[in-house]
């Protein structure tokens, strides 16, 4: 039987690199995507045998959800992204990028069977840092998607202290290249 991982945001540029990943390590993974910010179209090339596609917004997660069962990694990468957005609607940057993030941690902590939890964190937590930065910058977020998504990193460090789950956070910087948007603020 092949271990199984779930990518949140797996129908997203990184995500479905991810996802590319992981079935080429033998993983059977469970997609979970709202397809807001996603397409179907960066799963296309893939299999179907090894995959499961859920179209879920992770704010409507119950703890209980069964996707969940038997999980052994979980990939993070669901959220809304852009920082000039996120200032006309901070209220949905906060409810996706922290809540959401806290609805996908319970489910992890319910079934207490993750190995691992990556969370997409973000190089914007720094502000207007000095080049070159590194993670002993000073934490300044200048807008909500930057304060949504450290509050993110947050929750997920705390549940970590709290109930000893596996956490691992990585801040993406500016990252491009096959499958990336080419539409928004950028």
């Amino acid at each position: 039987m092949n271990k199984i991982a779930i990518v949140t945001g797996g129908a997203g540029f990184i995500g479905s690199h991810c996802v590319d990943l992981l079935l080429k390590n033998n993983y059977k993974v469970r997609v979970l995507d709202n397809l807001v910010g996603g397409s179907e179209k960066n799963l296309s090339h893939l299999k179907k045998s090894n995959i499961e596609f859920e179209k879920i917004d992770i704010r409507s997660l119950s703890p209980n959800n069964k996707i969940f069962k038997d999980v052994e990694l979980v990939f993070h990468f669901a959220g809304i992204g852009d920082i000039v957005p996120s200032i006309n609607n901070p209220s949905d940057y906060m409810s996706v990028n922290v809540q959401g993030t806290v609805n996908v941690l319970e489910c992890c902590r319910y079934w207490q069977n993750i190995n691992k939890f990556i969370y997409a964190a973000s190089s914007s937590c720094y502000g207007k840092a000095t080049i070159p930065t590194n993670e002993d910058n000073e934490v300044n977020p200048l807008y909500p998607y930057a304060l949504s998504k450290y509050s993110g990193e947050q929750a997920s460090l705390h549940w970590h202290k709290v109930y000893n789950m596996p956490i691992n956070s990585i801040r993406i910087f500016n990252a491009y290249g096959i499958r990336s948007r080419t539409s928004g603020a950028y």
